[in-house]
């Protein structure tokens, strides 16, 4: 905190800056003036919380300066010391919004005692405004939500009534009609062979509407003037009243800009699909579908495309996929185990879906849709589920999010090694497994060896190595370390003068009671008493 004492006379200044325990009081700076002039001066260089100053000063006195602080610094706390008693002083001070009032001479404890009832003061008011900033931040951040939400809705097809929307676009501070002429932007955030994750997305999208309101609107205000969201399929979505652009070749103009923008400050190409202009309230639902539709049809795979969306347009006659279905096929490959062959497949249809003719949205969850119920065909071929044989975290896959050829090889690549490697190891291979489980488990048994570390040393995927043990032993995993464990702490009790602590440790128990507890399980005797027995 930084505080100003102001008088012309200098003793008084030594006084209060020496005798008053500043320190006490909390981290303070103090600076001194012997004008008004200079308190003004420094007022203006310095962020001043609280001005101590005296009422009689030549040239300007510190009621005139009280009210020149009032003027420009309105939360600057000021105290006024006076030698004259006159009860007319203290009205003026207080009616010039003075937080105290003292009269000289002053002593040290009444000055104290006037600085801490100002400083609480001065606490009191930052905690409101803290308060009154944080509601304010949460309430723009609702505003943003609901926005969002209320334009998801419409776009699946909700309805309002006229009044109903016209009162949600006023609460939602919307400056648009219920029936107002506007187009729809379809945005998408290209990311190419890069992993693009939710929070990269977000952040994206994020700079790419600042740069829109800029555009659109000219400015970046607190509250946006452009009504967006984001949709299931990643798409950043903006409603675009029509006195925005006006005529449709001018939003063409603009939105091409706002892609060379994003281009500029984001590294990130985007394409776009924009509609013509319709009354929103009754043709938004319909007019996302098309958009959707057209998307995928006329701008598909590439990227950097901007296109204005023609209803009247004739469209293009899509072909059937020729390598993705021709003999033998990757399902056929997978089910004889020819594994190098499957790879080459693969390529082969990646290469057709990369010629210009087949780069929609359709063929691409054609292949993607193949591919997936070829992999749960073979899985369920060998008694197994999808989740058992594969180490994927999307088992269901969104088509949209495959947007480059170069993510469907990714997937598919990392599906056939997981199938490769656990129907190579299906049959005779099962029982050299077993023994490598076993061995791993005699000799890292004092460790933590749990089914994550056991799969990790075999290369299996957990759930997988789980139930393959389980259908070969007859017993769980689990079940069988227990086993092993107890067995060699038996061993160990009758063999050995080693302290019953330490034999814990040595099977994998850091807690002796734990251990303990468990061996009387086992046996229906403590370690101690099966020693002694």
């Amino acid at each position: 905190m930084n505080v100003l004492l102001v008088d012309d006379e200098d003793y008084v200044l030594d006084f209060l800056e020496e005798q008053i325990p500043w320190a006490s009081l909390g981290d303070i700076t103090v600076y001194k003036a012997s004008s008004a002039e200079e308190a003004l001066k420094i007022a203006g260089q310095a962020e001043l919380q609280m001005v101590v100053t005296d009422i009689r000063m030549p040239e300007t006195s510190g009621l005139e300066l009280l009210a020149a602080l009032r003027q420009d610094y309105p939360d600057i706390k000021v105290v006024l010391l006076s030698g004259y008693s006159e009860f007319e002083y203290a009205r003026k001070a207080l009616q010039h919004g003075a937080a105290d009032y003292l009269l000289k001479p002053v002593t040290e404890e009444e000055v104290v005692a006037c600085l801490q009832k100002v400083i609480a003061l001065i606490d009191e008011e930052k905690r409101h405004s803290d308060n009154l900033s944080a509601a304010s931040d949460m309430l723009k951040l609702g505003i943003s939500r609901m926005r969002e939400h209320l334009l998801l809705d419409l776009l699946l097809g909700k309805k309002y009534g006229t009044d109903e929307l016209q009162r949600h676009l006023h609460a939602l501070q919307l400056q648009l009609e219920p029936d107002e002429e506007c187009a729809l932007a379809l945005i998408r955030i290209e990311t190419g062979t890069e992993e693009a994750t939710r929070e990269d997305f977000e952040l994206f999208s994020y700079g790419l509407l600042n740069i829109a309101e800029e555009i659109f609107s000219g400015k970046i205000s607190e509250v946006p003037s452009l009504w967006s969201c984001k949709d299931s399929y990643r798409f950043v979505i903006i409603l675009l009243p029509v006195r925005l652009f006006g005529e449709p070749n001018r939003l063409h103009l603009l939105m091409t800009e706002l892609q060379q923008a994003v281009q500029h400050y984001l590294k990130r190409p985007v394409s776009m699909m924009i509609t013509r202009a319709f009354p929103y309230r009754h043709e938004l639902h319909r007019q996302y579908l098309q958009a959707l539709n057209a998307f995928g049809r006329f701008i598909g795979t590439r990227s950097g495309v901007v296109r204005l969306m023609d209803e009247d347009e004739a469209e293009e006659e899509l072909k059937p996929l020729v390598q993705l279905h021709q003999s033998p096929t990757i399902q056929q490959l997978m089910e004889t185990g020819r594994w190098e062959e499957v790879t080459r497949k693969l390529e082969l249809i990646l290469d057709e879906l990369n010629n210009p003719s087949y780069q929609s949205q359709q063929h691409l969850m054609e292949a993607v849709y193949y591919l997936f119920s070829s992999f749960s065909y073979i899985a369920h071929k060998q008694g197994d589920s999808f989740a058992d044989l594969v180490d994927h975290p999307s088992l269901q896959p969104e088509s949209y999010f495959f947007k480059s050829i170069h993510s469907i090889r990714d997937w598919a690549l990392t599906l056939i090694e997981q199938f490769k490697r656990s129907l190579q190891e299906a049959t005779p291979n099962r029982n050299h497994i077993i023994r490598q489980i076993h061995e791993y488990i005699a000799l890292h048994l004092h460790e933590d060896v749990s089914l994550t570390r056991v799969s990790e040393h075999v290369y299996l995927h957990p759930v997988y190595l789980s139930r393959l043990y389980k259908k070969e032993t007859g017993e769980s995993l689990s079940t069988y370390i227990s086993r092993v464990r107890m067995e060699k702490a038996a061993e160990l009790l009758m063999t050995t003068n080693k302290k019953v602590s330490d034999i814990a440790k040595e099977v994998g128990y850091q807690k002796t009671q734990y251990f303990i507890h468990i061996f009387k399980e086992n046996y229906q005797l403590t370690p101690q008493s099966y020693r002694n027995r």
